[in-house]
């Protein structure tokens, strides 16, 4: 059998090389605790490496009988009031979410997908490393944090680099980019055809009570097919 060691940048200082074995390349354990990084992990063909999820994993259908390890400290009653326990809870400095540590022990993951943008959005990075760095051997926290779409782009090959999956992650960001380059196509042919016309304005908002306006990558993929409206704030 052949075998092999993930090494270079997604190797973590302090952490042990990723040594595996098998007849088609490194079999990694992965959790992931972002649902967007699970569903990157499943896009470029790493389903099988996953070993534990988080709560709010519902894609794809393959993965979903897998530990979860996350929960929320929140219940939802109105957006206002969801609004208040976070708030609430964010001044006190309290994280959000709870990470079940024996579970995350018992799966043993060689990779931790994870992210560091939004302490309000899923499990926040301190919390993640702390634990991560209590387990033997230590796994590789990878933690995503786009800004724009060229950054979720990368991001595709940093999970794929991460994994030991590198081929199989630029053969996906490929066929990415050439989704993009039709949409970008689609929406020039139409402005050839109707050169007066006005985009549809759009209007993204990411919570009802109080009104959060969508932000980072949102107004670019909405501007990038076609629609109008004012600058993200």
């Amino acid at each position: 059998m052949a075998s092999c060691t993930v090494q270079g940048p997604q190797a973590a200082e302090g952490s042990e090389a990723i040594r595996c074995s098998g007849t088609s390349g490194c079999a990694v354990r992965v959790c992931s605790v972002l649902p967007s990084a699970t569903e990157m992990l499943c896009f470029i063909g790493g389903a099988h490496l996953l070993v534990a999820r988080s709560h709010e994993d519902n894609y794809p259908l393959e993965i979903t009988h897998l530990p979860v390890l996350t929960g929320q400290r929140t219940s939802y009653t109105t957006a206002k009031d969801v609004d208040r326990q976070v708030s609430a809870a964010l001044s006190t400095g309290q994280s959000l979410y709870t990470l079940d540590v024996p579970q995350l022990e018992e799966v043993r993951p060689d990779v931790i997908l994870t992210q560091d943008i939004c302490s309000v959005c899923a499990i926040d990075l301190p919390t993640v490393e702390r634990v991560a760095a209590a387990l033997s051997p230590r796994p590789k926290v990878v933690s995503l944090n786009p800004l724009n779409l060229e950054d979720v782009l990368a991001n595709l090959t940093q999970v794929g680099s991460a994994v030991g999956m590198p081929g199989e992650a630029a053969k996906a960001l490929s066929g990415l980019r050439a989704r993009i380059a039709a949409v970008h196509e689609s929406v020039a042919r139409q402005r050839t055809r109707n050169p007066s016309a006005k985009p549809p304005s759009v209007a993204f908002i990411e919570w009802p009570d109080p009104i959060y306006v969508g932000g980072h990558w949102t107004p670019e993929l909405i501007a990038q097919a076609g629609g109008g409206g004012p600058p993200h704030t």
